[in-house]
This record gives structure tokens, sequence and C-alpha cells, in this order.
């Protein structure tokens, strides 16, 4: 229980600002996402979009050549980070697999099944240790039960299907185990973390990027713009 309080606390309390750029953390916080079964078993998800990756490369200060290569080929992917951490030994969690993780989750965009990719472009392979390094460091012992789920993003064309900036929605049915209950949750774009936030043009009271109407006063709202 204390290890998975401390996994929402870490992620909670970041506050998101339309005054400034959002950094990776702000992302996190807002995408971040758990569920738990008795006090000993949690896991916690956390929607990598696009431009996670590329604030992350930008705060670990690499070269620019490098960034480039990351806003150019992170597109092409939803990428989703997990830890599902058994603790009932306290002392050593038992740190869920890829394979389980995979086995137990189902994905969806806007009604669409997504499977998980079992191979991804070698260049992304090889930046993903790198740029993922804040986020493992930042759970402690558990980092190293840290997953990527990279999931297809773009259509025929090319283009990317789910951003932070554009009205999108990310769906997730994750059970514990096989005949367990289902956890459901969704993910829904613009990212305040990235658009910005809002004011209801009526109340002023702050709305959510991804909202269409106020829901105190039913006042429709305008498209974030980030």
């Amino acid at each position: 229980m204390k290890h998975s309080l401390l996994l929402l606390l870490v992620f909670s309390l970041v506050p998101l600002s339309a005054a400034r750029a959002a950094t990776s953390s702000d992302i996190l916080a807002e995408t971040a996402r758990t569920a738990q079964e008795g006090s000993t078993h949690v896991a916690n998800f956390w929607w990598l979009p696009p431009e996670y990756w590329v604030d992350t490369a930008k705060e670990l200060e690499l070269p620019a050549p490098e960034q480039a290569k990351v806003e150019r080929l992170f597109k092409d992917y939803v990428i989703i980070a997990v830890v599902d951490a058994d603790l009932t030994d306290k002392m050593k969690p038992r740190l869920a697999s890829i394979g389980e993780i995979v086995k137990r989750s189902r994905f969806s965009r806007g009604g669409e099944t997504l499977d998980v990719l079992r191979e991804v472009n070698p260049e992304v392979s090889k930046l993903v240790p790198t740029l993922v390094y804040l986020l493992r460091a930042s759970l402690g012992p558990l980092g190293e039960g840290l997953r990527l789920l990279p999931l297809p993003n773009v259509d025929p064309k090319g283009t990317p299907r789910l951003t932070a900036t554009d009205p999108g929605e990310l769906a997730l049915e994750f059970r514990f185990t096989e005949m367990g209950p289902v956890h459901e949750f969704r993910w829904h774009a613009p990212l305040t973390a990235v658009a910005g936030a809002r004011k209801c043009p009526k109340g002023g009271e702050p709305v959510e990027a991804s909202w269409s109407y106020c829901p105190w006063h039913g006042q429709k709202l305008e498209p974030a713009k980030p």
C-alpha cells in the first residue's frame, strides 16, 4: 500500500500551468493512471505521447540532430509505460514482465483495437534507454520494473493519429489475473499540459484542454491551442 501511494504522489503533485511550456513531468502527472487490487498488487500506467519524448530530449540536452530524430521517429508510436508490482514481499517486489502485461491488456484508439508491436524502428530502440531514464529514476527501486508497450500510431499516409495536441482518445482494459475484474482507463487529448489550461468564458472556472463544454455552465468551449 505504501509503495502504491508513493507512485500516486510522485505524479499527482506537479502543478500544471499555461504560463510556461510543458515539461515531461507535467505530461506524466496528467497521464498517470493507477489500478490496485487488495493492499499489495498495484499497476501504474502512463501514456507517453510524442511530445513527451521531444520534451525529454530537450531536458536531457541531447545534441540537436538527436532531438530532431526524436521528433521525427516517435510520432509513429503510441507508447504506454507500465509498472505492475506485487508487493506481497516488500523486500523483493515481484515485477511483471512485458509478456504478462501485454496478455492482460487491451488497447483501443477511437474504438479501433490496437495490438502491442513486437518490433519498432531500430533507431527508436537505441534512443529509448536514454530518454526513459528520468521516469525510471523517479520510481526508485520499482524503476527496474518499468515496461514500455509500443502501439501503432500512423495512418497509411504517415500522419500521426493520436498526439497530445489534437482531439483523440486512447482506452485501456486491464486485468491483474485472467479471471479478475477489468480496470478501465481512458486518456483524452489534447492534454492540458501541452495545449495549455483554459477558462470557462462565462464563469472563469479552469477547464481541461480536452473538454468541449464547461461542466458548470454548459458553455461551448473554443478548441485548445498549443
